[in-house]
């Protein structure tokens, strides 16, 4: 749909006189507008990854009985998308792909938000790997809202890198407001940064849009920075969370997302696409390379444990 136009070609165009009740003749020797083909879009889908991340969507949705889901799988240096799948679970209980989720859905991310959160707060200077936090029992309360962790820490304190490893909501919460409390907008505009509160710009139609709160937002209240510290009260699509990941094993690099190599008319080339950067660093070199050390523990000792296989690297 969205490359309609180069695909159509234009149709041609000829004056026509009419001699009988369905008879037509033209009025010169040649058309007043010549028609021409539509060029041929190559796509940076592999057909073959897309095959297995389609496979791989519909075992995990049923396993967990989900209504619905996305996977989307973009190489780090080009932003080039090599699979992207979106299914939903029908009335007749099978799955099927109805809307592009991955690409036209904002919602809460949740915990995914969290190394926004930790970039933040490293690359500011407040936070180190091993700086301790008090998480108690694992739960806590911000005005009349309880924030809880999914399961009970294992001690009272939790260093930085144990709070991402395990995913602690509350550790979280704890940290950033420790240090954004006086003046939330310094953390807002942090994530601005990130690109996270506008469209990628993707040239495909239906973007969800993003939503990152200032403190003169309208719906700004007392527990909005906890709550946004662990993915609450902000909406991002999981494209716009992938980009963001990217970046991360883009060495701090954050390339755009993209769906097409190049367009070809009767195989010659008339446009091809390059990698087009959003941000040249989102944050430090330090901060980076303490961001992929926090997220490869998530896999060694953390909530990814299942993940933890040897033939390559998981983050």
């Amino acid at each position: 749909g969205a490359y309609d136009s180069i695909l159509r070609g234009t149709s041609g165009k000829r004056l026509m006189q009419k001699v009988a009740a369905d008879v037509w003749r033209p009025i010169n020797d040649e058309n007043e507008v010549e028609p021409k083909d539509g060029s041929d879009v190559y796509p940076t889908i592999d057909v073959n990854i897309q095959d297995v991340a389609e496979n791989a969507l519909m075992k995990a949705l049923i396993k967990n009985d989900a209504s619905h889901g996305c996977v989307v799988l973009m190489e780090v240096k080009t932003g080039e998308i090599r699979a992207i799948a979106n299914l939903t679970r029908t009335d007749s209980g099978m799955y099927s792909e109805r809307l592009n989720y991955a690409i036209g859905h904002a919602t809460e991310p949740g915990s995914t938000f969290k190394l926004a959160s930790f970039l933040t707060a490293m690359d500011d200077g407040y936070v180190d790997l091993d700086d301790k936090f008090h998480v108690g029992n694992g739960e806590c309360m911000y005005y009349d809202k309880k924030v809880k962790d999914s399961h009970p820490p294992k001690t009272s304190t939790l260093t930085a890198r144990e709070i991402f490893e395990t995913s602690s909501n509350v550790g979280t919460t704890q940290m950033i407001t420790k240090y954004y409390t006086k003046d939330p907008q310094k953390f807002v505009d942090k994530l601005l940064t990130f690109n996270l509160g506008k469209p990628l710009g993707l040239g495909i139609p239906g973007e969800g849009k993003p939503l990152i709160k200032g403190v003169k937002h309208k719906q700004w209240w007392g527990p909005t920075l906890p709550q946004m510290a662990y993915g609450y009260e902000v909406l991002v699509t999981p494209l716009q969370t992938l980009t963001l990941y990217n970046a991360v094993a883009n060495n701090g690099k954050m390339v755009k997302p993209r769906f097409i190599k190049e367009i070809r008319n009767k195989g010659l080339v008339v446009k091809r696409y390059t990698p087009e950067v959003i941000n040249e660093q989102i944050v430090k070199p330090a901060t980076v390379k303490k961001a992929r050390e926090l997220m490869e523990g998530v896999v060694e000792h953390g909530t990814g444990k299942g993940l933890n296989i040897t033939a390559f690297k998981v983050a």
